[in-house]
């Protein structure tokens, strides 16, 4: 039997019972606890939380020691001249999907050029995109025309916050109904305190080494403030990318800004997951001054349910969370976020009314999640598929 001529007994739609569903990772992202990124940590909640965690399965590049509570399909990149890790990993799971009973809907996690050419080479299927940042940055969705198209071909487009949302259909001539296919489900995580911790006085930014981050302004922020405060720490926990490597030229500039605090001030690289959540679940005060549009930070999701007061800036998807719930920066910049520290540190009343809005209240978590993003797939799997022999599509 041909791949074009599947065995109705395990195509698409045509089995009894719960729904199967496929998530397809970037293949930079690593599925293992030792150095997941964001998008492999969502992936795994996605699935953990879910009310049908056996009906999710997750595929993506081979790692040493995967999540061992979610169902996971390593897969080999199959790499050729002509396109990068992305596609091969998607051949990748086309050639493996010859081989299994086809789910009920693919869903590809921040690659829409991945999300096109699944649905290109296999049109019988149902395919969900789900944008963790900005489209429009993005190959295969940087127009509006791209985005139209994937709109046409998508099943459903699952966003991580609004803003993200409306930089899909930005520019975008939809209809309501096309734009319904369009589904926001904010991050979320489960906390890992039954009660709220005791606080210790550290200021601690988790997330990638890089200047879209705000780290540097941070880092001078806190160099100007924390000498006459000589009982608070300052920790940086993360690095340039995923794994820990050589300090960057813009790391080093972080490093040298924190001359001043001597032992106040520590940089730690990268850290596995569990050690992060660790270090959020003591830090009194965790900071988030994006200076970019930051679609939906999970640290801001962390922080908030570790309790901590949260240093967040207006930017992107993340007043969406901190809103009522954190100190919120309007424009981050070395003198608010100076302004910003010295209050949060001296005031305790302000500050500790900071950390028990965030563990009050505390909608995020990773079962609502799940449950949004459970809705936005039973919503894709029940309209029609156009169904083509499959190929190189149109």
């Amino acid at each position: 039997m041909s791949p074009a001529e599947h065995d109705p007994s395990v195509s698409a739609g045509k089995h009894y019972g719960t729904p199967r569903y496929h998530l397809l990772l970037p293949h930079k992202e690593k599925f293992s606890p030792a150095n997941a990124g964001a998008v492999a940590t969502i992936a795994a909640d996605l699935a953990r939380s879910s009310k049908t965690p056996q009906a999710i399965r997750i595929f993506g590049t081979a790692v040493d020691t995967p999540f061992q509570d979610c169902n996971f399909s390593p897969l080999a990149i199959r790499r050729r001249w002509w396109h990068g890790g992305n596609i091969g990993l998607a051949e990748a799971y086309l050639h493996q999907l010859d081989e299994m009973a086809l789910p009920d809907l693919v869903e590809v996690h921040g690659r829409c050029q991945v999300a096109s050419h699944i649905k290109a080479r296999r049109p019988d299927l149902k395919v969900a995109l789900y944008l963790h940042n900005d489209p429009r940055e993005m190959k295969g969705a940087a127009t509006s025309a791209e985005r139209r198209d994937l709109l046409d071909k998508m099943s459903a487009v699952i966003c991580v916050s609004n803003y993200i949302r409306q930089c899909f259909l930005d520019g975008v001539d939809a209809s309501a109904a096309f734009a319904s296919k369009t589904h926001v489900v904010h991050n979320g995580v489960e906390r890992l305190q039954k009660k709220q911790s005791p606080k210790k006085p550290v200021i601690l930014f988790v997330g990638r080494m890089v200047a879209e981050k705000g780290v540097l302004e941070l880092a001078e922020a806190a160099a100007q403030i924390l000498p006459n405060y000589p009982e608070w720490q300052l920790c940086f926990a993360g690095a340039r990318g995923f794994e820990v490597a050589e300090k960057s030229p813009y790391e080093k500039r972080v490093e040298a800004a924190l001359v001043r605090l001597g032992a106040q001030a520590q940089m730690t690289g990268f850290l596995p997951y569990v050690d992060i959540r660790a270090l959020q679940g003591e830090a009194a005060i965790i900071a988030c001054p994006s200076i970019w549009q930051d679609p939906m930070p999970k640290v801001v999701i962390e922080a908030l349910a570790a309790g901590s007061a949260l240093l967040a800036s207006r930017r992107g998807g993340i007043p969406e969370a901190a809103e009522g719930r954190a100190h919120i920066v309007d424009d981050p910049s070395v003198d608010t976020l100076a302004s910003a520290i010295e209050q949060l540190i001296t005031d305790d009343s302000y500050r500790n009314s900071l950390q028990q809005a965030a563990w009050a209240d505390f909608p995020f978590t990773a079962r609502q999640m799940a449950t949004d993003a459970d809705s936005a797939r039973n919503a894709a799997i029940s309209a029609p598929v156009e169904r083509r022999k499959h190929g190189l599509g149109r």
